[in-house]
């Protein structure tokens, strides 16, 4: 493609937080979950060896059974509230900082063999508002 030279009018797919992702094979993957990809592309639960993070399950997806893609599962991009890690925990110097995946459910402030969960946002008794970009 060449760069344009014209306006051009753009097809809004979603609202840019939605998105639907096919899941990896072997994998079940629960509501409120942080989802990521792995190197192929296909949905996990967030770990810390995934490639990038994608957003929230919406519903749980259960691909267990199932080979790559054969389900989807339904995401969201935006604020959520996510647990505090006990051994490196996001405090409020952290405000406006990345914050890194723990596990599915779990944020921390260290990013040693970890990937970005996303922007921490608050942190509250309840948990840290991560920013899923």
């Amino acid at each position: 493609m060449t760069a344009l030279t014209k306006n051009a009018p753009r097809t809004r797919l979603t609202h840019g937080h939605r998105f639907r992702d096919p899941v990896a094979a072997t994998t079940r993957i629960f509501a409120g979950s942080m989802v990521a990809l792995n190197a192929s592309g296909y949905a996990i639960k967030a770990i810390t060896t995934a490639t990038r993070i994608r957003g929230v399950a919406l519903a749980e997806a259960d691909n267990t059974e199932g080979a790559a893609g054969a389900i989807g599962v339904d995401i969201e991009r935006g604020p959520f509230l996510m647990a505090n890690d006990t051994t490196n925990p996001v405090t409020r110097a952290h405000i406006g900082t990345s914050v890194y995946v723990v596990d599915d459910n779990t944020v921390g402030s260290s990013a040693t063999s970890t990937i970005v969960a996303g922007k921490c946002l608050d942190v509250t008794p309840e948990g840290v508002v991560v920013e899923i970009l």
